[in-house]
């Protein structure tokens, strides 16, 4: 297992899809190849000249869920930074963890794309 993913979420995941390994891939899979677009989807949300709050707070839980589902914990982690930060009112304070979340976003992408011979 790696450093950026949890092995006990992914098995509660395979679990919780009833022991389907396909299920449990698919879901892997989606991650990863969802994760550009959310990031930018994320980016341009709290980047705008007229941030949107409710766009933002979407995304992050969107990236909250599946992150803590495939046991991605530091992105989770991260992501719950920008999320406090967005429901206090503090925008700037969001986006300053958004390299971060990117960051750790990339590498477990790439460990679970790893772990399951993912193509990217």
């Amino acid at each position: 297992m790696s450093a950026h993913i949890e092995a006990t979420a992914l098995r509660a995941l395979l679990t919780q899809v009833g022991g389907d390994h396909d299920l449990q891939r698919r879901f892997v899979h989606d991650f990863v190849h969802l994760w550009h677009s959310r990031s930018q989807r994320l980016a341009a949300a709290l980047g705008a000249q007229y941030p949107n709050a409710e766009e933002a707070h979407v995304v992050l839980l969107s990236i909250r869920s599946s992150s803590t589902m495939v046991g991605a914990i530091t992105v989770e982690a991260t992501a719950a930074m920008m999320h406090d930060a967005l429901r206090d009112g503090d925008i700037p304070g969001s986006m300053r963890h958004i390299r971060r979340l990117n960051e750790v976003g990339e590498q477990a992408c790439a460990d679970l794309a790893t772990m399951f011979a993912l193509q990217r």
